[in-house]
Order: C-alpha cells, then sequence, then structure tokens
C-alpha cells in the first residue's frame, strides 16, 4: 500500500506546522494525495487570478478529472505568522513524471470568472443598465452552475451612482466574459476578484466563495491588513516582508480627448472636448504638446419617442462622462510603479502606505499611499533538500521548467492611491466583430405594420433562444413587439418630410447592419426574397428567371389581396411602363402595351399610353387643359405648344370677321362672339419666349390635325356662361332622328351670304309666329305663295291691302277697295253680284309671354387691374346666385355694364373681385352664397359696384 505525501515529509521531519504553504481541495480524497510544493500566478485588477501549481504525491496515476472543477485553496504562511489564503478553482491539470516513489502534477487555479470565457451566447438585453445585466447574468450563473454559485459571489456596493438604461445591448458571439468586461469597461467600471476571508486562522478552515467586486470609486479599495509596508533593500537580513525595490516609470499619453458623435434627436453631430490633468514634462508645457486622442464613436441610441421604454435619454451628459472616463485612463497611463516586493499578503485592489524610502518620505502623506493595481507572485514549500533534488529531475523529465533558488517574492504595480483607476476601454476594440445579418420583423398580434414615428421598425434577431430571455418574461425571443427597440430603417432618400418610404412589414426577413460596426446600434439596409418568399411577381403573374426583364415594386394591400405596382417592362419589343392599383383595374400604361405576363413575352395590346380604369375617372388641371392630337416628334417642343391650334382658330377668327362685315352691310345681325375668340386667342399666346408656353387662364383646349368625334348613347349637354361659337370652314351639318328645337332668350338671326336660305318640312305645316310683333318677308326679285294642292289663305282681323306698281287693293271691314292709275280688268266667265254678308273670321289666339325684369348694372373699378375680374348678383332675399360674369379688363376700360333678367322685381346685391382670389377659386353655387357673405363681413373691398334697376 502506497504511503501518502504527508507521511513521507513527516517521517522526514517537516510536519504542517513548518512548512510555508498548505493546499486544500473541495474534493477530501485529493487532500490526503497531493502536496503543493510551489505557486507562481498574476493577479491584476480588470483581468482576474491566474496560477500555477505544482503538487507532488506519491500516487502516480490520480485521474485527472478529479483535480478538473474543484475548489482549492492555498494558504501561505507570512511573517507575522499568518495563513494568507488565495482561492480558485481548478481549471486545468497535467500529469507530470514519475519516478515509482514520487509523482508531479502542473494544477492550473482561476478564478470563477474563468468559467465565463467557456460559454459563449448571442442575446438581447432591452432597457437595462449595466448594473442590472449584471446581476441577471450572475444570478443566471448561479442558478446554471453549482460550481460557480459555490466559488463566486458579487459586491456592488462599490458602485456610487445610477447608470444609464440602455434600450438595447446584445452579446453577440461573444463569451460572457468578453461581453461584461466590454460592458463594464464603457461605463468606467472596475472589476476585482477578491477573497471573503484574506487572513485565515487554520488551513483546514473551510474554503469560502470569492468575491467579484465592482467598483467606480477610490474611497471602494480597502487597506491592506498591516496597512504600512518599509521600504528596505533585499543585500540586508529583515525579519518581516518589505519592498526591496521600487521604480518609477512615466511615459507620454494624450494630453486631451475629444469625441464626437451623431445625435438623431438633434440632427447634428455632438462633440466634447476635455484635457488630461496631468503635467507630463518640466520642459514642455503640457498644452504645447497636441497630443489629441480624438474618437468618432457610435451614435447616440434614440429610445422609444413617447418614452414608453423608460430607457435613459441619450445626452451631453454621456459624453461628458466618456470623455473624462478617457482622460483618468490616460493620467493612470502616465506614470506608475513597479516595486519587487517580499510581502507574501500584498493583495490587489488593496492600498498602503509606503515608509522608510529615501524620497518618498519627503512627499506629502497622500503621496506616500499607493494602491496595488497588480502583482507576479511565486512561493514555494520548504521541502528537504534531498527531496527537492528528487523534484527537480522529475521536472527535467517532465520537460517542464526548473524551479528557482528564490524561495518567495512577488512584483507589485503600483499607483498613488489619490489617481482614479479606471479600466482600458478603446471604443473599436472592446466590442465584437458586427457583419450584416438576418432578422424577422415583429410587432403586435394583428398588426401587419409597425412603425413609430420615425419610420423605424422592431426586430426579432434570428440568434435569440428564448431560454436566455426568461428574465424578462421571454422579450427577445417572443415574435412581437417585445423582442427589440426601435430599428432604424435604410431608405434610399430622406428629406425632411419627402423622401422615399417602403416600411419592413411584420413577417419579413430583413438584413441587419451596424452604424460605426457597433453591434448595440443595429438599423435595417433592405430585405431578401428566400424560399416561399418569391421574388416580386407583378400583376401576381409570373416568376423568375421567366420574367427577369420586369422589374420595379409591388405592394401588397394589408388585410386584403389586392396591390399597387410601379411596372418597368423591358423586353425587347415591348418596353413599356405602368402604374397601377388593382382596385378597378386602375392603371397608367405607357409605351408598347403587352399583357401581364407570365413567361418572357406576352401578346401586345397597342402603342401610345393608355390610362384606364373599371371606376369613375377625372382629370383636373387648374391652370389650363390642352388635349391635342397634332405629333410632336420625340417631345421636342414645348408641352403647351398649340400654335397648329392657333393658327386654325384665327384662320377661323378672320373669315367669320369676313362674313360679318358682310352681314353687318347687308343690314343684318353681324356676329357677336368674335371679341370672345380673339381674347381667347390672346390667353393661349406665348408672351415670353425665353420661357415655356402656358395659358394666361384656366382654358381647355382640344384641338386635331384631323377630325374631332364626341358619341354617346345618351345625351349629349354643352353649356356655356357667355357664348358658344360654332365655325366652319365647310359646312355646319345638323341631324336628327326627332326634333330639332333652338330656343332664344333675345332672338334668332340667320344670314346666309350666297346661296339662299331654305326651309323644308316634308311632312307637317310650316308655321312661322310673331306673337307679339310683325312678320316681315322681303325680296329683291319675286315672291311666291304656293300651294301645290290645296288653297292659300290670308287673313287677318283688320285689313290685308296689297299694293304693286302703284295700284291697291284693300280688304277690311268696310269693304273691298281697288284704287288703280289704270284700268280695272276683270275677266270671267259669268259675273254675279249679289247683295252684302259679313264673314266670320276665325279668332286666332297666340300665347303671351310675360315681361321679364330687365335689370342693368353700371359698374367701374376703382383699382386698375389688367386681371381678370368678376362680378357677382344675389338675391338678397333668398340668398342664390342669379348671375356671373368675368371680364379681363385694361387700364382703360375700367367701366362697364351687365344687364340681366328676372322672373319678378327682384332686390338683388353685386360683388365684384378679382376672381383671383383665393376664395373664389371654388365653383360658386347656393350651398357656396353663405360663405361667401359671411367672409366679405370683415373684409376690405377696394373696387366698388354701382347698380341701376332699368325695367326696359
Amino acid at each position: 500500500m502506497l504511503q501518502s505525501i504527508y507521511t513521507v515529509l513527516e517521517g522526514l521531519g517537516l510536519s504542517s506546522q513548518k512548512r510555508a504553504l498548505h493546499l486544500r481541495f473541495s474534493n477530501e480524497i485529493l487532500n490526503s494525495q497531493v502536496l503543493i510544493q510551489r505557486i507562481e500566478g498574476r493577479h491584476w485588477i480588470n483581468e482576474g487570478l491566474h496560477a500555477e501549481l505544482l503538487c507532488l504525491s506519491t500516487h502516480p496515476y490520480i485521474a485527472l478529472k478529479q483535480f478538473i472543477g474543484c475548489q482549492v485553496a492555498v494558504d501561505q504562511v507570512t511573517d507575522q505568522g499568518e495563513l494568507f489564503r488565495t482561492t480558485g478553482i481548478i481549471t486545468a491539470a497535467k500529469q507530470g513524471h514519475s519516478d515509482g516513489a514520487l509523482s508531479v502534477y502542473q494544477l492550473t487555479l482561476e478564478d470563477a470568472t474563468s468559467l465565463w470565457h467557456k460559454r459563449r451566447n448571442s442575446r438581447v438585453f432591452l432597457n437595462k443598465s449595466i448594473k442590472a445585466i449584471s446581476e441577471i447574468l450572475f444570478t443566471e450563473w448561479q442558478k446554471r452552475s453549482g460550481l460557480f454559485a459555490k466559488s463566486l459571489s458579487l459586491d456592488l456596493s462599490g458602485l456610487n451612482r445610477e447608470y444609464d438604461v440602455r434600450p438595447l445591448v446584445i452579446q453577440s458571439n461573444e463569451s460572457d466574459y468578453d461581453f461584461l468586461t466590454r460592458l463594464w469597461r464603457s461605463e468606467g467600471i472596475n472589476w476585482l476578484i477578491d477573497e471573503k476571508e484574506l487572513i485565515i486562522p487554520i488551513s483546514a478552515q473551510t474554503i469560502q466563495p470569492q468575491v467579484l467586486r465592482l467598483v467606480n470609486g477610490q474611497q471602494y479599495f480597502q487597506a491592506l491588513k498591516r496597512r504600512s509596508i518599509r521600504f528596505h533593500r533585499s543585500h540586508a537580513t529583515e525579519q518581516f516582508d518589505t519592498i526591496t525595490s521600487l521604480i518609477a516609470e512615466r511615459q507620454l499619453v494624450p494630453n486631451s480627448v475629444a469625441l464626437q458623435r451623431w445625435q438623431a434627436i438633434d440632427l447634428e453631430q455632438e462633440q466634447n472636448q476635455q484635457l488630461v490633468n496631468i503635467q507630463q514634462s518640466s520642459v514642455q508645457d503640457h498644452t504645447s504638446l497636441s497630443l489629441e486622442d480624438v474618437w468618432n464613436i457610435s451614435p447616440a441610441w434614440t429610445s422609444d419617442l413617447k418614452r414608453e421604454d423608460q430607457a435613459t435619454s441619450s445626452s451631453p451628459a454621456q459624453l461628458d462622462q466618456l470623455s473624462q472616463q478617457l482622460s483618468h485612463y490616460h493620467a493612470m497611463q502616465s506614470k506608475y510603479f513597479k516595486a519587487s516586493s517580499s510581502v507574501r499578503d500584498a493583495q490587489v485592489g488593496y492600498w498602503f502606505e509606503l515608509h522608510d524610502h529615501p524620497e518618498i518620505d519627503q512627499h506629502p502623506h497622500n503621496e506616500r499611499e499607493f494602491l496595488i493595481l497588480g502583482k507576479h507572485f511565486y512561493n514555494q514549500n520548504n521541502l528537504p533538500k534531498d527531496l527537492l533534488l528528487q523534484l527537480d529531475q522529475l521536472m527535467q523529465s517532465s520537460h517542464w521548467k526548473v524551479l528557482d533558488d528564490e524561495r518567495q517574492g512577488n512584483e507589485l504595480y503600483l499607483i498613488r492611491r489619490d489617481i482614479p483607476v479606471i479600466p482600458e476601454y478603446h471604443p473599436l476594440q472592446h466590442r465584437p466583430m458586427a457583419y450584416p445579418q438576418r432578422a424577422k420583423v415583429v410587432g403586435p398580434e394583428g398588426e401587419t405594420i409597425y412603425v413609430d414615428e420615425w419610420g423605424r421598425v422592431k426586430v426579432r434577431f434570428l440568434f435569440t433562444r428564448s431560454e436566455d430571455h426568461q428574465h424578462d418574461g421571454g422579450a427577445g425571443a417572443t415574435d412581437n413587439d417585445t423582442d427589440s427597440a426601435w430599428v432604424d430603417v435604410l431608405t434610399p432618400w430622406a428629406g425632411e418630410g419627402y423622401g422615399a418610404r417602403f416600411h419592413p412589414r411584420i413577417g419579413e426577413i430583413v438584413v441587419i447592419d451596424f452604424f460605426e460596426g457597433d453591434i448595440d446600434r443595429p438599423f435595417i439596409v433592405g430585405r431578401i426574397h428566400e424560399a416561399e418568399r418569391f421574388q416580386t411577381m407583378f400583376d401576381k403573374k409570373g416568376r423568375l428567371p421567366f420574367t427577369k426583364k420586369l422589374s420595379g415594386i409591388r405592394s401588397q394591400e394589408v388585410g386584403g389581396e389586392g396591390f399597387n405596382q410601379l411596372r418597368f417592362d423591358d423586353t425587347t419589343g415591348q418596353i413599356s411602363a405602368q402604374l397601377q392599383s388593382s382596385h378597378g383595374a386602375s392603371q397608367l400604361n405607357l409605351g408598347n402595351l403587352s399583357h401581364p405576363k407570365e413567361d418572357e413575352a406576352s401578346a401586345g395590346r397597342g402603342e401610345g399610353f393608355e390610362l384606364r380604369t373599371d371606376q369613375w375617372g377625372a382629370l383636373r388641371a387648374g391652370a389650363g387643359l390642352l388635349l391635342s392630337t397634332y405629333k410632336q416628334e420625340n417631345a421636342n417642343a414645348n408641352h403647351l405648344n398649340v400654335s397648329p391650334a392657333k393658327s386654325q382658330l384665327e384662320s377661323s377668327l378672320n373669315h367669320s370677321k369676313a362674313l360679318s362685315e358682310i352681314a353687318k352691310n347687308q343690314q343684318t345681325d353681324p356676329l357677336e362672339g368674335l371679341d370672345h375668340l380673339k381674347k381667347f386667342l390672346d390667353q393661349i399666346e406665348q408672351q415670353d419666349q425665353s420661357k415655356a408656353e402656358t395659358f394666361k387662364q384656366a382654358l381647355m383646349l382640344l384641338c386635331a390635325p384631323n377630325s374631332i368625334a364626341l358619341s354617346t348613347n345618351e345625351d349629349l349637354y354643352l353649356s356655356a356662361d357667355q357664348q358658344i361659337n360654332h365655325s366652319a370652314a365647310d359646312n355646319i351639318n345638323f341631324s336628327t332622328r326627332k326634333s330639332l328645337i333652338a330656343h332664344a332668350q333675345d332672338k334668332i338671326s340667320l344670314f346666309a351670304a350666297q346661296q339662299g336660305l331654305k326651309v323644308v318640312a316634308a311632312k307637317g305645316k310650316v308655321e312661322l309666329q310673331a306673337q307679339d310683333d310683325a312678320i316681315e318677308t322681303i325680296a329683291r326679285h319675286k315672291v311666291k305663295i304656293i300651294s301645290t294642292e290645296d288653297r292659300i289663305e290670308i287673313i287677318s282681323p283688320k285689313e290685308i291691302v296689297l299694293t304693286a306698281g302703284g295700284s291697291q287693293l284693300k280688304i277690311n271691314g268696310q269693304g273691298v277697295f281697288g284704287v288703280t292709275g289704270g284700268k280695272f280688268e276683270c275677266k270671267a266667265g259669268q259675273h254675279i253680284f249679289k247683295e252684302g254678308q259679313n264673314i266670320i273670321e276665325q279668332k286666332i289666339s297666340l300665347p303671351k309671354m310675360e315681361t321679364l325684369f330687365s335689370n342693368r348694372i353700371n359698374y367701374q373699378w376703382n383699382t386698375a387691374c389688367e386681371r381678370e375680374k368678376e362680378i357677382f348678383i344675389v338675391d338678397k332675399k333668398e340668398g342664390t346666385l342669379i348671375k356671373s360674369k368675368k371680364s379681363l379688363l385694361n387700364e382703360v376700360n375700367q367701366i362697364s355694364s351687365l344687364r340681366f333678367y328676372t322672373s319678378q322685381k327682384t332686390d338683388f346685391i353685386a360683388f365684384g373681385f378679382n376672381s383671383c382670389q383665393t376664395y373664389l377659386r371654388q365653383e360658386l353655387n347656393k350651398e357656396d352664397i353663405d360663405e361667401l357673405l359671411e367672409d366679405l363681413e370683415d373684409e376690405e373691398i377696394e373696387d366698388e359696384v354701382y347698380t341701376k334697376e332699368d325695367t326696359e
């Protein structure tokens, strides 16, 4: 049976009371089998503890698995006879050579945060501070890992301020250690591995968990138990542990820090600058060094615009905090001390006072206090010389480093206690690599599009797992709006209220990238089609690659089957463009039109353009509209070029003028509409040759080099408040299957200049009536009245007078009287004269039209105006519009008149306005009258209208 190593040592006279190092495992089996010979390690603030243990055993085949995951405590006997404890867990074990009597083992001791290196994850934290995230992860580790729970506790008492609540924090393919430490670095939080009990009474004491202290203030660093350490050079024997060497080191660092970042809330680049408050050189002025540390950091986060997420609003104070943090770090790096020491209980994160140093003692009291930032240390047991020689041979056989002769010592890295301790933070290095990745757009149940005022959306990062987000009710992995903060959406155009807008919809797969490469600043760069999410199908037909020559945009009706689309068809020989809404199949088609494509080509539908809908249509142009079939090759002229139409209208005007003059000379009515036609032509005349052609009024012009046809299966209505003019170089033909009825308020005047006037009734009678006046029939030559099959009747209730060549025949109630200067000749086969008899004449009654009340107003514009003026006549009692008239006046024609008729005497009022006034751009009807009258109560009118009633 093998003797234990401890039995062997006691046989050599080396009991436990005489040993410099003691080792205790949580695995009790190992406590009797393994002896520690040496510990060598490194311990730093903002890093942790790592040590290598060299152990001896008489057992050559201890299973290495028995070491892994064990808690272990190494107790070093101090100069005061106390036990200074260092604990941790065994994370690696090596088996060395064995000579049959002794075997060597090398163990790696680390603090429990080393376990964080072993778990890599990706997850999101919403509306959490760094402190809260630290607590969540620490609690999660304690629940999931029994070893971690027994090995480490968390102390947050060293955090002396409130930390910002961040809307979104992402862990991306990072170990928990890298994730947490980068968060701590970003806030200037130090982390320190400390012991719950540094000094213990006996080595057999139970192993206590280490303590992870988070610290952001100098006041939270404690003093060593011994509080002061002497400086004593190593060449003299000294009873107590001392510092034997102290070397100061200084280096140039930046003397100012400048930060800038984009602030979306203010649409500006925020800036901050701060000097590093140290004196680096006695020969150079501090500011003259111009060593700037300038950073363009990640943009400020933008939380929920309604503040519903409770996240901290980004502010310049965050730049102040970070610039101060970087300044303190540079100040800390500018000068530090290296000390060689034999002080075995020198613990990292503690401070002490140095005395008996020839130079340091000359400084003020506060400058003699030093904080231990880190240490490299070693210590070895005091084994007998023969055993040491045997151990050296085993080390050589194992190809391990041979032990030094010096028994124990350490190298301390120190700064003065009043210098703020800040972890190194490199904004571009202390963060994970961020690459474009996929995400899914999410939102509340029942929504299709879910955005905020900026058009941002929420997404679920596809790497999230529900088991990682139970701390927050699953938020982050629930496929709803709790899975992320609002995420910006990249758009090709973003102006102030204008640009391009295509909101990602819930369920769509988007591609995420990150501003400044910062994993916590995601934004959406686009969307991709994959699997059953086919590429855009225009008209819901066809698939790639068959329809590869089509491009454009098609949307989808929310909660329906409809769509809108802008489609470009670049198919050879069928190039076209289409703007379409599926509602009512409303489309604008341009180019070489074809049917929707399901393959590379489709049947043609025509060429040119088509504007169509199955519903209602309206075409409006507030300043004028030209409909023309005159050709304009390749759009090489102005779009309102009406030269052909104007020439045709001018020709018609000239012809009408000539014919009107003939009519006037022939003592009949001239055409009254010629002035209006002339004014119309003036409105379409180009005034400035350097500018595009425009209309002066809101005119509509239809013109064609060939024919224009109007056709309807029902009624056709033509209406004008002023005149309707018909002019033709050839005939004007009227044809109707029923009646042609013409009414005129004043008169009807017909004039034929060359070939006479013919009125023919193929059936029925021709009836001419002058119900209130006479009928005159005048001819230069003969007048014929012929009845081909019946008689001719000429009836008058008073008198008929026939006069020709100086002779007259008069017929009236008194008789028949013939008067002639020549002969009176009667030829008849028989002459019969009888007594007198009265003829009962037929009474003919004509309808009598009531006399309309004729009204006239004379009006004068007080303000000279060459623009259009408009008169409105309003019935004061009924509040209805009676008449309106527009006039184009020049500077001379400022006085005019307007006649209108009413069925009865009417109390009216007339208003005159510039028709370009905003409130008169509407059509004035009965409903608008009251509104007009109300507007005029407070309106100051410069123009006056004088009215006069005329009962003509």
